[in-house]
């Protein structure tokens, strides 16, 4: 079992110099602890998935603007209107090469799902 991911959660990139926060705008109703559930289709760059920082990609290193291709590793079966769950072990390939994982599910420290 692992811990589903909500609003706020931070995130790494393996590219950036810094921790992002998950904005969750997939969905409107369905809460833990007074956040929001992130889905799959919380994979927007800026408006999901802020800034890193600076981006490693190259030399110069330039700002991040993170480029997300997909959620992967989300719920099996669990899911809100069709959209699968964000678990703590769900990550994302940026772009530019990045790989993008969570540090901590956001407010979520006790509910479980498949």
């Amino acid at each position: 079992m692992v811990k589903i991911v909500t609003n706020g959660a931070l995130m790494c990139c393996t590219l950036g110099t810094e921790e992002a926060k998950l904005t969750v705008l997939s969905q409107s109703f369905r809460s833990i602890s007074g956040e929001l559930v992130a889905t799959e289709e919380d994979k927007s760059g800026l408006d999901n998935i802020s800034s890193f920082g600076v981006c490693k990609c190259s030399t110069p290193n330039p700002p991040c603007l993170p480029q997300p291709q997909g959620w992967q590793q989300t719920t099996q079966k669990d899911s809100i209107n069709g959209m699968k769950k964000l678990t703590e072990q769900s990550f994302c390939m940026c772009a530019k090469g990045g790989r993008i994982s969570f540090v901590d599910t956001g407010s979520n420290t006790f509910v479980e799902s498949e």
